[in-house]
């Protein structure tokens, strides 16, 4: 029985080669988008799972009131936090506070070894995260005193080769001596803590030289290095502790206006579980859960395309198998074993697709590379469980695919089927309505696709095109390594040498205008009637600030040189966040900053701090020679060759390397900077316009597979058509016709819902686009022009043939 329905299969797939290809190589692309999307998916999910009672993990995250009732969140704690929470708080079992901290790091003979990352904490932070594996030391010893490290197992042989690396000293901020107490196993798994270096955060207390930048006991500021994560005692929830932090900020900060601090300051819990979904909060590479939401049902739908293709196809062509089912179920076959056979045959055709979908993910992995996580790969898909998965999608993908088909073929009455009339049986129109349904469905989906792709794609080049408030073409910035070890002014010297070079503009020290990260102060100003107090976003500026990225003056003058903020230049936000209506009215006055006065002397327009998802906060900008470190350069571009300017940057190289001749020479052009902000936009857009493509793609190919069988089948009714006078234009417009309805069909149903989700992820930017007619009448015409196109391809080809072939068997 097997082997005889194993050669009707084959027989059925050898005489329709053509359906059976696109049949197999649809349900190939759907099947590959599902599989790259699930292993994506099932990775991103996996993040922080190794750790023991991971469930009563929590991160801590403060809210800071800027002014008007606006609030913003950062990741870190002010650096007292901790240790209070530990002293005051009930239902916690262990708080850990750890800093993270970009250093320099030598061997013992002082050897230059690179600048790390490193992550300063005590014991309680393996207290917490508990998963790691220790190979030498333990973690309740091995950062429990001033001056340990510990290393992960290939940093250590990075640093140490084959030698013993317990004892061994390490060099951090140039000469402060570490010993080496404790190696970790290295993470293999999915985790946001990718540390490799843990410094004891003892060192801070003992070291001043050492703790002088983490603010350990200030209330006041608020920095995104300094974090603090917590294990709730069992049965705590994590209300319980949120109930706490009111009285908790009362105690410790007290405005001098007299104002609830709880207005001004605010504290939130965080499962570890959602730490690597949050881009704001998180730590490293972060996921964004909606994304992932939409690329599952983006997964779902490149699936359902490929089913629907497989079902019109099928019972569009089950009138051809008619004679078969008769003379089966003449000879004693029930329904029930026809079903089994043709689902059989579909699961057969799905296991093709299958392995064809295997080498179309390895394909996607190599070509999506950039939007994909870095460490993932085809052997995921042979992990322990992941088979198992696997073939159980097959089966359902064979029953989603087969079942109706097989159900339609099955019910044919063998009087009608013997006879070749199994259409008399009165289910055409319902299957022919069924296959409309299916196309305007498929067509609603992909032109959802199509208009999600314009307004993402509008908003890209909204953003890439919009006015940031300075000019960031012709400017490269880099920084000065070791910064805040320079006793001796190098990168002062260093910016008076490069200002000297012709091709040079202008340069400056100082904080980007827009970039990732910040820091901010407390600030209030005492009006006539009342204080305000808000947060001020800090940048620091030299005196060439301004002039090198073009950032207009508004009023009054700009900043003088200072060794420490003496004053400050305000930008139009902060002014009006005052109280000024008119934003040059504040230049004289002076403000409070961590209870310091300050004047200010000047307001410059606003400028995009961060991408434009986020609105302008208020800015002051200052100037402190200690933390001036950022080189913004910018070169005479005009006339300029992409050599000369490479001969430039090659003069730049030559002077860094006179000052510091061990660190590299890592600069970037500030207009690729800006465009990196929009990694997440470009991925997601990236996305939208590979899912629009498959979606198109995959309903084309049913749409040419339906209508070359449509075509087949009406041979003989085109000859009569061409013998009584018709012409090739009357012939595909009588295909055509029926296909543009059913595509305007699918408009109809595919506009509101793509308005609706494109204004709903339009809605996280703060500056954005308004989603117009033009884009909706471009998606309508697209999707027209292609299913024309599509079942033109096939029509003209009939319409051309010889009657006398087609009409010979009359």
């Amino acid at each position: 029985m097997l082997q005889n329905y194993l050669r009707s299969a084959w027989r059925n797939f050898h005489k329709n080669t053509l359906h059976a290809t696109i049949n197999i190589f649809g349900l190939a692309v759907g099947m590959a988008a599902c599989i790259l999307i699930f292993l994506m998916v099932r990775h991103e999910f996996s993040y922080d799972r190794h750790h023991p009672d991971r469930e009563r993990i929590y991160h801590v995250s403060s809210r800071i009131e800027i002014g008007g009732g606006e609030w913003i969140s950062n990741r870190g704690v002010s650096g007292p936090v901790p240790a209070a929470m530990r002293e005051e708080f009930t239902g916690l079992e262990t708080v850990a506070a750890f800093y993270t901290e970009h250093l320099a790091v030598k061997d013992a003979q002082g050897q230059d070894l690179g600048e790390e990352e490193v992550l300063v904490a005590g014991p309680d932070y393996f207290q917490v995260f508990g998963g790691y594996q220790w190979q030498a030391g333990n973690p309740r010893q091995s950062l429990s005193a001033p001056y340990q490290v510990v290393l992960t197992e290939s940093q250590a042989r990075l640093y140490f080769g084959d030698q013993e690396p317990l004892g061994q000293i390490l060099l951090y901020k140039d000469s402060i001596p570490f010993t080496v107490s404790g190696i970790l196993a290295d993470v293999t798994v999915p985790t946001s803590f990718k540390f490799t270096q843990f410094l004891s955060s003892a060192t801070l207390i003992t070291n001043e030289a050492f703790g002088q930048n983490f603010g350990l006991t200030s209330w006041d500021g608020t920095t995104s290095s300094s974090l603090a994560f917590l294990t709730l005692a069992p049965g705590v929830q994590p209300a319980q502790i949120e109930a706490q932090f009111p009285d908790f900020i009362r105690k410790h900060i007290s405005p001098e206006d007299g104002t609830d601090p709880t207005e001004l300051r605010a504290f939130e819990l965080h499962p570890l579980a959602d730490v690597h979904f949050n881009a704001e909060l998180g730590i490293g590479r972060t996921a964004h859960k909606p994304t992932l939401y939409g690329l599952i049902a983006i997964a779902l739908f490149m699936l359902m395309l490929a089913v629907i293709n497989f079902v019109n196809l099928e019972t569009a062509r089950a009138v051809l198998r008619a004679r078969e089912v008769g003379v089966r179920k003449t000879l004693g076959s029930s329904r029930a074993q026809l079903i089994s056979q043709f689902l059989g045959e579909t699961f057969l055709l799905t296991l093709v697709a299958g392995l064809l979908a295997v080498g179309l993910v390895q394909y996607s992995l190599d070509y999506f590379a950039d939007s994909l996580p870095p460490d993932l790969s085809l052997s995921m898909l042979f992990a322990s469980g992941t088979w198992l998965v696997l073939l159980l999608f097959l089966g359902l993908v064979s029953l989603l695919a087969g079942f109706y088909p097989a159900l339609v073929l099955s019910g044919y009455a063998p009087a009608f089927a013997l006879k070749n009339q199994a259409f008399a049986q009165g289910t055409t129109s319902r299957k022919t309505y069924l296959r409309k349904s299916l196309i305007v469905f498929q067509f609603a989906v992909s032109q959802v696709f199509i208009i999600g792709t314009l307004i993402v794609g509008s908003q890209m080049r909204f953003m890439l095109q919009q006015d940031m408030g300075f000019r960031a073409d012709a400017l490269i910035h880099f920084s000065a390594p070791h910064w805040w070890e320079d006793t001796t002014d190098r990168r002062f010297t260093l910016a008076e040498e490069l200002r000297r070079l012709p091709e040079v503009s202008s340069l400056t020290l100082g904080t980007l205008p827009s970039f990732y990260g910040w820091s901010s102060n407390t600030a209030t100003f005492q009006s006539d009637s009342a204080e305000v107090e808000i947060s001020l976003y800090r940048k620091m500026s030299d005196t060439a600030y301004l002039r090198t990225y073009e950032i207009p003056l508004l009023a009054g003058r700009n900043l003088h040189a200072s060794d420490t903020v003496a004053e400050v230049v305000l930008n139009e936000t902060a002014a009006r966040a005052f109280g000024f209506a008119q934003p040059g009215d504040i230049v004289g006055q002076t403000i409070q900053i961590n209870q310091r006065p300050v004047p200010v002397v000047g307001v410059v327009r606003d400028f995009h701090d961060s991408p434009l998802r986020d609105k302008i906060k208020p800015i002051m900008l200052g100037m402190e020679k200690s933390s001036l470190n950022t080189f913004g350069l910018r070169f005479h571009s005009r006339g300029k060759s992409g050599d000369e300017v490479q001969r430039l940057l090659q003069q730049v190289e030559t002077r860094f390397k006179a000052f510091y001749p061990d660190a590299p020479f890592e600069y970037a052009f500030y207009d690729d900077t800006i465009t990196n902000f929009y990694k997440t936009e470009r991925r997601t857009a990236r996305t939208v316009n590979a899912a629009t493509l498959l979606a198109v793609f995959i309903s084309c190919l049913g749409l040419f597979g339906l209508i070359s069988f449509t075509t087949h089948q009406r041979t003989k009714e085109i000859g009569i058509r061409k013998v009584l006078g018709a012409s090739v234009t009357n012939i595909m417009l009588l295909f055509s016709r029926e296909f543009v309805g059913l595509v305007l069909a699918a408009f109809v149903v595919a506009a509101p819902l793509a308005w609706y989700f494109g204004r709903d992820w339009l809605d996280q930017f703060a500056y954005r686009i308004s989603i117009g007619p033009g884009i909706f009448v471009v998606t309508a015409l697209a999707a027209l022009a292609i299913a024309l196109f599509t079942v033109s391809l096939q029509t003209w080809r009939a319409a051309l043939a010889n009657p006398v072939d087609s009409l010979r068997s009359e």
